[in-house]
C-alpha cells in the first residue's frame, strides 16, 4: 500500500504528464477568474449608481424602481453568472474524468471532446457536492436566522464547521465511490463509503487529505507572491488600471495556478480510492 507522500508526490508530477491538456484545463480557471473579477467591479458600479439614486430621490435602495437601477450592468452581471455557472460545470465534469482516470491508473489526460458527458458529470459533481452540506447549510442559516444570542450565535456557527468538515471528508470518499462506478447512487451507499474509508484507515484517510490541503497553500502562496511582484510591476506600466491589473493577474493565476493545484488534488483523491479497495 501506498504512503502518504508516495500519493502527494504522484499527484504532484500527474500534471505535467499533459501540458497542452492541463493548460486548456487552466483556460477555463482563467474564463472564471476574469468573470469574477469583472462582476466584482460592475457590481461595485452598480452599488454606487444605486446609491447616488437613493441620495438623488431621497429614499430607500428597496423603494426603488426597477427602472431607476442600472438595468445595463445588471444584465450584464446576470448574463456573466450564467456564463461563469456553465464553466463550472465544466470544470466540475472534467474533475470527475481526472478522478476516474486516477482510480484507473491511468497516466495520460483526459479529453475534452465529449462536452455533453463531460456537463452531465458536472451535473453530478454539483448535485453530490450540494447534498452533502446541506445539513451545514440548513443548520447555520437556521441558526443565524432563528437566534439573536451573540453566546449561543459562536456555539452554532462552531457546530457548523464541524459539520462542514465532517461533511468535507465524506464527500471526497463519496464522489470518489461515485465517479469509479459511474453512478450517481454509488454517492450515498454510506456502508461502502465507510467501509472504504475504514479500509484506508481513518487517520490516513485524513492524512492524506490534510497533507494535500497543506501542499496545495504552500503552491498557492508561492505562486502568489510572485504574482503579487508582478502586479506591482504591471501597475506601474500601465498607470495603475485597477481592472485591467486584475483581470490580466486573474487570467494568470486561473491559467497556470488553479487548473495545477485542481488537477493535482483530484489525482490525490483518485490514488486514495484506489489505495482503500486494495
Amino acid at each position: 500500500m501506498a504512503s502518504i507522500t508516495d500519493c502527494v508526490v504522484e499527484g504532484l508530477k500527474y500534471p505535467f504528464n499533459d501540458i497542452k491538456k492541463l493548460l486548456g484545463f487552466g483556460v477555463l480557471f482563467a474564463l472564471i477568474s476574469a468573470i469574477s473579477t469583472f462582476i466584482g467591479f460592475v457590481s461595485i458600479d452598480i452599488f454606487r449608481a444605486t446609491m447616488h439614486m437613493v441620495e438623488m430621490t431621497n429614499t430607500t435602495a428597496s423603494q426603488l424602481s426597477f427602472s431607476q437601477l442600472p438595468l445595463g450592468d445588471i444584465y450584464l452581471v446576470t448574463v456573466l453568472g450564467v456564463v461563469g455557472f456553465i464553466i463550472t460545470l465544466f470544470i466540475m465534469g472534467y474533475q470527475y474524468d481526472i478522478v476516474k482516470f486516477s482510480i484507473d491508473k491511468k497516466e495520460d489526460f483526459p479529453s475534452f471532446k465529449d462536452v455533453k458527458n463531460i456537463f452531465i458529470k458536472g451535473i453530478k459533481y454539483l448535485l453530490v457536492s450540494l447534498a452533502y452540506n446541506i445539513i451545514p447549510i440548513l443548520f447555520l442559516v437556521g441558526g443565524v436566522t432563528l437566534v439573536h444570542d451573540s453566546s449561543i450565535l459562536l456555539i452554532i456557527m462552531a457546530i457548523s464547521m464541524l459539520l462542514f468538515i465532517i461533511a468535507y471528508f465524506l464527500l471526497i470518499m463519496a464522489l470518489n465511490n461515485m465517479v469509479a462506478y459511474d453512478s450517481i447512487k454509488k454517492a450515498f451507499d454510506f456502508n461502502e463509503i465507510m467501509d472504504n474509508i475504514s479500509n484506508l484507515g481513518w487517520g490516513k484517510y485524513i492524512g492524506i487529505i490534510l497533507f494535500t490541503i497543506i501542499v496545495m497553500m504552500i503552491i498557492s502562496v508561492a505562486v502568489g507572491f510572485i504574482l503579487s511582484l508582478i502586479t506591482v510591476g504591471f501597475a506601474e506600466t500601465i498607470n495603475n488600471q485597477a481592472l485591467i491589473v486584475s483581470v490580466v493577474i486573474a487570467i494568470i493565476e486561473g491559467l497556470f495556478l488553479n487548473s495545477y493545484i485542481t488537477v493535482f488534488f483530484n489525482r490525490v483523491c483518485g490514488s486514495i480510492y484506489r489505495e482503500s479497495i486494495k
